[in-house]
Parts: structure tokens; sequence; C-alpha cells
């Protein structure tokens, strides 16, 4: 975010929606300090989607704006009315909050598709929103485990639920979100201590596809998720100073990341550089197009249960365990370790936060790392 003048006039530069969509928007002031106070005006109603706190020349702008780009109009600001005329049903509310400036931009997007799916297909895409409440959600829960589907992925699904209703909360189409008053399921029959030796995932790797290769490679290697990994584009990533930097947009826990990147994996990030694609800034690609979530549960099956890996079959997402573990296993210092993960800025202590960890030592400790400590364990709760 930033105000510039140019001429008599001051301009702002700023992202309205956090999706990296930049404005350059003039602005009727005649000082800094006003335009400053204007753009963030504009910032915080295009965030919140409260444009009523907006003064006369920060609402022209703000109208000007969405004018300029041919964004639609919110109704605050004189559009069409958002509040659908005939009764708002499942269906409409999924597209309306999968439209959702927060929720468009999001690296969880993926995981929502997948989640309000399956709950469509069983509440009905005709069913009113309004209708949804506590005891047909607790019905969906029993229905879901009788299918045999995993608490954990229960719980997820009616997560995104919970966002779809609070969304719909924020746009005044509902006044209630009853996901929030559903109990979640208990994943302790679920939970899993997995440790994935590096023989067993050079023998897994051997029978991938080459384009799927490179993406177990990066998860071995960085810890990284596997959202992070399929979203992560050629602008986050400099292979020179073997570094990859994540927006807080593209995390998970929405702080910014830094990953280093270890020097065996230099040559896999070297290799992605020559079949780079005209279409489409992602490194990881398939068909030059990029792979989604959905692409890498079967040739990751596939490959587990020809070396033998397959009751219980190791996860993708284990990898980022196997990582944890390696790097612990190596002396790596914890907090450069939980830094690289993303989880130590959940609870910093007052010295995590006047101190920085630089570049120099996060490629320092990664390249200290060593990732053969172990066979394999993959220990299920439930058994």
């Amino acid at each position: 975010m930033a105000v510039k003048k140019r001429g008599d006039s001051w301009y702002a530069y700023f992202e309205p929606f956090r999706d990296r969509r930049q404005v350059g928007l003039k602005l009727e002031a005649t000082t800094k300090a006003e335009a400053q106070r204007a753009e963030g005006m504009i910032i915080r109603a295009s965030r919140t989607g409260d444009y009523s706190a907006l003064d006369p020349g920060a609402r022209e702008a703000c109208v000007r704006m969405f004018m300029n780009k041919g964004w639609e109009m919110p109704e605050a600001l004189g559009g069409a009315p958002v509040r659908p005329k005939q009764e708002l049903t499942l269906w409409r509310a999924v597209e309306l909050f999968l439209k959702y400036p927060e929720v468009k931009s999001s690296a969880n997007k993926w995981r929502h598709e997948v989640s309000l799916a399956n709950i469509t297909a069983k509440l009905g895409k005709d069913t009113p929103l309004k209708s949804i409440w506590v005891p047909s959600l607790k019905a969906y829960q029993i229905e879901r485990q009788s299918e045999g589907v995993k608490p954990s992925t229960v719980n997820r699904e009616l997560t995104s639920l919970s966002r779809l209703f609070s969304v719909m909360v924020e746009m005044r189409l509902v006044d209630e979100n009853p996901a929030r008053l559903v109990k979640r399921l208990s994943e302790k029959s679920s939970e899993r201590q997995v440790y994935l030796s590096w023989g067993d995932v050079q023998r897994i790797l051997s029978h991938c596809p080459e384009w799927f290769k490179p993406i177990v490679l990066a998860a071995y290697y960085t810890g990284m998720r596997r959202g992070e990994i399929l979203g992560l584009s050629w602008k986050q990533v400099n292979v020179l100073k073997r570094m990859i930097t994540l927006a807080p947009q593209d995390t998970k826990e929405a702080h910014w990341k830094r990953i280093p990147i270890h020097k065996d994996l230099v040559p896999t990030f070297e290799a992605a550089t020559r079949i780079r694609s005209i279409t489409t800034d992602n490194v990881f690609l398939i068909d030059g197009r990029p792979p989604n979530f959905e692409s890498l549960k079967n040739p990751w099956r596939r490959a587990c249960v020809i070396v033998g890996l397959d009751d219980p079959r190791p996860h993708l997402h284990d990898l980022r365990h196997t990582w944890k573990t390696n790097a612990r296993r190596s002396g790596m210092d914890p907090e450069i370790r939980e830094s690289i993960l993303g989880h130590w800025t959940k609870q910093k202590s007052v010295s995590d936060r006047y101190g920085r960890v630089s570049d120099d030592e996060l490629i320092r400790a990664i390249d200290s790392m060593t990732f053969d400590h172990g066979e394999t364990e993959i220990l299920v709760a439930s058994r």
C-alpha cells in the first residue's frame, strides 16, 4: 500500500481484496495525510464489505474503482442488491461463497470446493439454506461415518460449511450459523504417527510418473503442505538464493513464511525452469497445466501399493511429518524448524517476536539436515 503525488494530484496503489489485484486510484485529497486516510477507508470497506463509514470523497473514489475495473458494484454503493429474489438455496450459497474475495484468493479454496461438493450431494442442491439446522447436520455426520469416511474428513467438511454460513451472515443473507452449534467428531481413532525412511521414499519415487516426482521431492525436502506446493509460482521461488517466500494469503497460518531449498533439491527446481509454461506461472505442471489435489491421489496410492506400503498406507501429507522428524533428529534448532514449517508463529514468546531468523541461518540449517534416520513406521490409533 502506498500513496504518491503525481503533479497536483494524489494517487493510491493498493490491493483492495488481498488477492494481489493491485489498483491505482486517483484521490480527492490535498495532503498526504488525507490521501492515506482515504486509502485506508477504501481498503477497510472493500475487505469487510461495509461501505457505510466512507466519507463522500472516499465513496466517490470507491465507486470509480469498481466502475473502472468492471467489478460488480456492491449494493451499498448503488449496485444491484446481492440478496437473491428467490429463496437462497445451498447451491447458490456455495456459488456466492466461492466468489467471495477472501475465499476466492485463499490457498484452501480447493479444500472448500471438495468439502462442499460432498455436503451438497447429501443435502441437495435445491435445499433452502435457512432450512439447514443442527439435526440435519448431525444426521449428515452419522451418514458419512456409516460410509466409512474418517472423522477428520467429516470435521473438515463441516468446517467448510461453517465458513460458508459465516460469509452468508456477513452478506446479510442469513442470520445464524448452525454449523457452529454442532460438536465435532472425535479424531482420536484416526490419529497417525508416521515416519518414512529415505529408502522407502526412493522406492515410491521409482514408481511415480515423471511429472509427479518433483512434487514428492519438494514435499520431502521442504516439509511444505500440498496446497502450498500445488500453488507455488516462480515469483515465490529464488533458485539462485535457494529460498521460497510465501505471503500470508498463501499459508494456512496467514503469516509470511520462508522455506530454504536444500542443496539436493536445487536440481529439481533447475529442471523445472526448463519446462515452464507460457500460460501459467506455476512451478509444478502436468501436461503444461497446474495439477490439482485430486490428480495427486492415484499416482501416490499406486506407488505405495507396488512397494508394499498399503496396509496401512502412508499419505502424501506424511512427508511433512517425516521432514519434521528428520529435522529434529538432525539437531536443527527448534525455532528454525518451526519457522520453516510455519507452526512457530501461533504461540510466539516475547523473545521470539523480537528475534528474526536470517536467510543465511535458514540455508545453513537446511544444508546440515540429513534424511536417513531410521526405518519406516506407520502407527494408526485404531489399530
